[in-house]
């Protein structure tokens, strides 16, 4: 039975929404909502070509000024799930939700992989009390309300989606893929490589 970690962070997430935002237009005008090798991907979140989430490709969050406590988590959230310390590599994205929108039922990997080598995350970070994150393996539903700051770990091939946002502000997350070291170097493209960060 897969397992869900979740963890409060000490993270800015105020300083974090604002950043965010900012970046949303610069991304969305540079980069064409595509994934690597295919003509169209929002990561099958269903929330369109106009989204921040469709450029996920693209670029890399933790790339960005600021992000070294957020990186910190990240591997401390791995460290905790697997039992091991080795070297990781990440991918990681920003998804801004408006009023009526949702993240529709998706999962990173088909393939029951182990954990140690393919868990998915994510971050909260601007979030109004009033959503939501499910998880779903065959029969088995979790829901989790969305708090700002906290972090949650699931394996790759867990089924998640959240529920619709009716908020008048933007709904505001972070996800992230990490990938083992053996992982990464049989499982990404060499010419994607550039995109993930690795964290020892």
């Amino acid at each position: 039975m897969y397992d869900i970690r979740r963890g409060q962070t000490k993270i800015d997430c105020v300083e974090l929404s604002k950043l965010i935002l900012k970046k949303e237009p610069e991304i969305i005008k540079k980069y064409p909502s595509t994934g690597f090798g295919v003509t169209f991907s929002d990561g099958n979140t269903q929330l369109g070509s106009n989204s921040l989430t469709s450029r996920f490709y693209h670029y890399n969050l933790l790339n960005w000024e600021g992000t070294d406590l957020f990186k910190k988590y990240i591997k401390h959230g791995y460290e905790e799930y697997t039992g091991l310390k080795d070297t990781i590599f990440v991918k990681c994205w920003a998804n801004v939700m408006r009023k009526g929108e949702q993240i529709k039922k998706h999962n990173h990997s088909v393939s029951f992989l182990k954990e140690n080598n393919y868990l998915c995350g994510h971050l909260s970070v601007q979030v109004d009390g009033t959503t939501s994150t499910f998880y779903q393996l065959e029969d088995r539903i979790e829901k989790l309300e969305n708090i700002a700051g906290m972090i949650t770990l699931f394996p790759c091939y867990v089924y998640h989606w959240t529920s619709l946002y009716n908020g008048n502000s933007e709904r505001i997350s972070i996800a992230f893929d990490i990938k083992s070291k053996e992982f990464y170097e049989i499982d990404v493209h060499p010419d994607a490589r550039s995109k993930w960060v690795e964290i020892n």
